[in-house]
């Protein structure tokens, strides 16, 4: 089966004939006895139209034209046989052999008669020869066509059959025409046992569903081939047409498993740190808050229930509870971002003012909050990706914004949680890519992004009007 893109054959270019020296086009075939052989009939035929005006047996005056017309039988032959190197040839050899006897044993219109059938038998000739030489190019090229045509068809079959992807030519309806080795493999049957059968009925649904939607595009699977290992593939589809211009489809199905499974596994596995590194945040955050934080808070009550004589020593002591509620504060502070116990004991919007009001007191920088709908349906995964992201985007403002305000917007409905932090900052003119912010050592952005992935949503940051936008949006099922 022959195949090209689109759905009519295009032409193929003219090739240009293959040079060949001048001289050789019109060089005789002297080492061809063929040759020799017309060359000796033009002589037997010259000699006996010599012999017969000489002896004047025959009276030629009312028919000289015929002896010099039977040049014409050698001539054609030559030609049919050599091309114009023979037919050239021999023409100019009876022309040269006719002029004798126009000259010698005729005279006036005679003589007039005889080299113009001299010109006529050289004119033949040379037509004669130049045609056998066209066909013969022309047979050539389509010779040489075809050879290079088989030659491409057996390119093409052996990286078909070769080609580790599986590749399915469909008919617009959808039977099968023809399928290479890796794809019969993935449908469990031969080849042969495939061939004009419908698609549909021999290949898994999530495939046969590809076929059935043109439009649907992404990985597939996963798929339990024969063997029992699941696959997935990225499908691409073209249009193609055959020899006849019979318009086909080829399916040609990606193999991604190995980059899925290892996609798989990096999130699994980032999900694993990410769990056990909030755990670990809890119980510091714990031990901190039921540890050095209350013997903080003992020493400083402590000191500030002691009551001094000595005016220095009171100075001294005043100096020392206010150090020690300083550090007090500190631990809470250091407590509260490890992990905010407000979260876990009055939900995620509780915890995102809390911490809004915490960066306005910490930076002079005024904070809005505001939201919408209620977080009951969220989960405590969810709950702590938004709040994480709401922390990284209020530390970028508080680093790099040199802004006035900042806004935190949550908005929960029925079928999408999101969540925006706004400020009135220096912007963004453009967020550099994933790939180059790792090779930078900055995580920020890339660590909201990888949280919004792994709960199943989107985190942005764009350059707003004025100022940057971080929106963290996470589609929910209608029933939740």
């Amino acid at each position: 089966m022959t195949l090209r893109n689109g759905s009519a054959s295009a032409a193929l270019p003219r090739p240009a004939r293959p040079p060949r020296p001048a001289l050789a086009r019109w060089t005789p075939p002297v080492r061809q006895r063929q040759f020799w052989t017309v060359q000796l009939l033009v002589l037997v035929i010259a000699g006996g139209h010599a012999l017969v005006e000489t002896t004047a047996v025959v009276d030629l005056h009312d028919a000289a034209f015929v002896p010099v017309s039977l040049f014409l039988l050698p001539v054609i032959y030559a030609g049919l046989v050599f091309g114009s190197r023979g037919s050239a040839p021999t023409a100019i050899w009876c022309a040269v052999l006719t002029l004798p006897n126009a000259l010698l044993w005729h005279e006036g219109s005679e003589v007039f008669g005889e080299l113009w059938q001299a010109g006529l038998v050289v004119a033949v000739g040379i037509f004669v020869g130049r045609r056998i030489d066209g066909e013969r190019w022309a047979r050539h090229e389509a010779e040489r066509r075809e050879r290079e045509q088989r030659a491409s068809e057996d390119k093409f079959r052996s990286v078909f059959e070769s080609a580790g992807d599986a590749i399915i030519l469909l008919d617009p309806d959808g039977t099968i025409q023809e399928v290479n080795a890796a794809a019969a493999r993935l449908l469990g049957q031969a080849a042969d046992q495939l061939r004009h059968q419908a698609f549909s009925a021999n290949a898994p649904a999530q495939l046969a569903e590809v076929v059935a939607n043109p439009a649907g595009t992404g990985v597939v699977g996963p798929i339990t081939n024969p063997d029992g290992r699941r696959l997935w593939f990225v499908p691409v589809r073209t249009s193609l047409s055959d020899a006849s211009g019979e318009a086909l489809d080829l399916l040609l199905l990606r193999d991604v498993s190995l980059q899925v499974e290892r996609q798989q596994l990096l999130e699994g596995y980032g999900a694993r740190t990410l769990a056990a590194r909030e755990e670990e945040r809890r119980r510091i955050a714990r031990e901190l808050h039921d540890g050095p934080l209350q013997s903080v808070v003992l020493l400083w009550r402590r000191l500030d229930a002691i009551d001094l004589a000595d005016p220095q020593l009171r100075d001294a002591l005043a100096d020392a509870s206010a150090s020690a509620e300083v550090v007090a504060a500190e631990l809470r502070r250091f407590s509260r971002d490890l992990r905010p116990s407000v979260l876990d004991d009055l939900g995620l919007s509780a915890a995102l003012k809390a911490e809004v009001a915490a960066f306005e007191s910490r930076t002079g920088i005024g904070g809005r909050y505001s939201s919408r709908g209620t977080t009951d349906g969220l989960d405590a995964h969810h709950q702590l990706a938004f709040l994480r992201v709401c922390q990284e985007a209020l530390h970028n403002v508080e680093r790099h914004a040199r802004a006035s305000t900042t806004a935190v917007r949550l908005s929960i409905s029925a079928t999408r949680a999101e969540l925006v932090v706004e400020d009135d900052g220096l912007g963004m003119t453009g967020a550099p890519e994933p790939a180059e912010l790792v090779r930078q050592g900055k995580l920020g952005v890339v660590g909201m992004q990888e949280r919004a992935r792994l709960i199943g949503g989107t985190c942005t940051v764009r350059g707003g009007r004025k100022g940057t936008v971080v929106r963290l949006t996470v589609p929910r099922a209608p029933s939740s």
